[in-house]
C-alpha cells in the first residue's frame, strides 16, 4: 500500500496561516450539549505486567491559540472522560504590539510564520491563557509546539537549527508562556512537544529536550502498531500512518495530512472518510497489539468543522469502550516508564 506522508506539504501551514485557510469556508462553532465534569485526577494506571495492556488513546492539538476551539474540545473531553494534550505555539501568547519580545533563531526579532496574538480577537492572548489555565485544572496537558513555526523549504527553518537554536527556542517558549502570567503550573510541567510541520533534526533536538527536563517528543510518524521507543534520553511517541478511507494509500494520523489528500471533496465526504479512517485504524490496534493510538488536529475548522466533528465522534465512542483509556501524552509516558522499560 502506498504511503503519502505529506510531512513537507505540512509546511504549507506556514504560508497559508494556521488561522486563515478555509477550503470550504467555516461557520460559527456549534453548541455543545451539557456534559459531565471530568475526573481531573484520572491517570493511566499500569495493568498487571502479565496481562494485556490497555488501549491507550492520545488526542492532541497543534497551535492551540484562541478561545473558540478550546471550549469545544474541553466540552468533548468532559463527555468522553478524556484528557487531551494541547501543544501551544508561544507566539499566540503575545500580541502583535509586543512581538519584539520574541527573538527566534536565525530570524529577525519579532518574526513569526504564523503571526501573533491579537487582543480582542479570536487569537486574544489573555483569552488563550485563561483557557490554558482552565484546561490544566481539568487534567489536560500543556505541551509546546514551540514558537514561530519556521518550516522548510524556507531559510532559517527548524531543519537547519543547531542544539543552541533549539535550546533558545525552548527557553523563549517558557518565557512567553509563564513570564508575567499567573498560571496554576510552571515550566517543569511542560515535558513534551511537537515540532513545526513534524520537521527538524531530531538527533540534534532530543538531547536538548532531555537537558530541559522533557520526557517525550511527538514529532515522528511510524507504521500503525509501532510502540513508542526510547531515544537519546526521551520517549519518541509517533503518530501512526493509517489507511485513508476511500483512497489507496496511508496518511499520517493528523488532520492536515488528510486535508492535503482530500482537496475537492465535500465537507460531508471529508468528515465521513476521516471518521472511518480513524475508527478503522483504532480497531486494528484495539484488536491487535494495543500499541498506543494517537491522532492530532490543529486548532482549525477546515471544511466546515469536518475534521473536528470526525475526531469528536471518534473520541466519544472509543473512550467508552472496555480497556480503553483516553489520556494525555504525559499520562502515556507515565505508563510507558513503568511498563515498557
Amino acid at each position: 500500500m502506498r504511503l503519502r506522508l505529506f510531512v513537507l506539504a505540512a509546511c504549507g501551514l506556514a504560508v497559508l496561516g494556521l488561522s486563515g485557510f478555509r477550503p470550504h469556508g467555516s461557520r460559527p462553532a456549534p453548541d455543545t450539549p451539557p456534559a459531565r465534569p471530568p475526573d481531573a485526577k484520572r491517570r493511566a494506571l499500569p495493568p498487571p505486567r502479565t496481562g494485556r495492556p490497555p488501549q491507550l488513546v492520545v488526542v492532541s492539538f497543534d497551535g492551540s491559540g484562541g478561545a473558540r476551539l478550546w471550549g469545544y474540545w474541553r466540552s468533548v473531553a468532559r463527555q468522553a472522560h478524556a484528557h487531551f494534550t494541547f501543544f501551544v505555539s508561544g507566539v499566540y501568547l503575545v500580541d502583535w504590539a509586543h512581538r519584539m519580545r520574541y527573538h527566534p533563531p536565525r530570524h529577525a526579532p519579532g518574526s513569526s510564520d504564523i503571526g501573533f496574538g491579537f487582543p480582542g480577537g479570536e487569537l486574544d492572548p489573555a483569552g488563550t491563557l485563561r483557557q490554558i489555565a482552565a484546561a490544566y485544572r481539568e487534567g489536560h496537558e500543556i505541551g509546546t509546539h514551540y514558537n514561530g513555526h519556521f518550516c522548510a523549504p524556507y531559510r532559517g527553518n527548524v531543519g537547519e537549527w543547531t542544539a543552541a537554536d533549539w535550546s533558545r527556542e525552548v527557553d523563549q517558549f517558557d518565557r512567553l508562556l509563564f513570564h508575567g502570567h499567573a498560571l496554576p503550573f510552571g515550566a517543569a510541567e511542560v515535558v513534551g512537544g511537537r515540532t513545526p510541520c513534524l520537521q527538524g533534526d531530531l538527533r540534534v533536538l532530543y538531547p536538548v529536550l532531555a537537558r530541559h527536563g522533557f520526557r517525550y517528543d511527538a514529532s515522528r510518524s511510524a507504521p500503525l502498531g509501532t510502540w513508542p521507543w526510547r531515544e537519546r534520553g526521551i520517549w519518541a511517541v509517533p503518530l501512526p500512518e493509517i489507511p485513508l478511507a476511500g483512497h489507496t494509500f496511508d496518511a499520517i494520523s493528523m488532520d492536515y495530512n488528510f486535508l492535503a489528500n482530500q482537496v475537492g471533496e465535500s465537507p460531508a465526504q471529508v468528515e465521513d472518510e476521516t471518521y472511518r479512517s480513524i475508527w478503522n485504524a483504532f480497531e486494528t490496534s484495539y484488536g491487535g497489539n494495543r500499541a498506543p493510538f494517537a491522532f492530532a488536529n490543529h486548532f482549525e475548522t477546515w471544511d466546515h468543522w469536518a475534521y473536528d466533528h470526525a475526531l469528536a465522534r471518534f473520541v466519544v465512542r472509543a473512550c467508552a469502550l472496555p480497556e480503553v483509556r483516553c489520556v494525555s501524552y504525559r499520562e502515556l509516558v507515565d505508563w510507558l516508564d513503568v511498563n515498557r522499560r
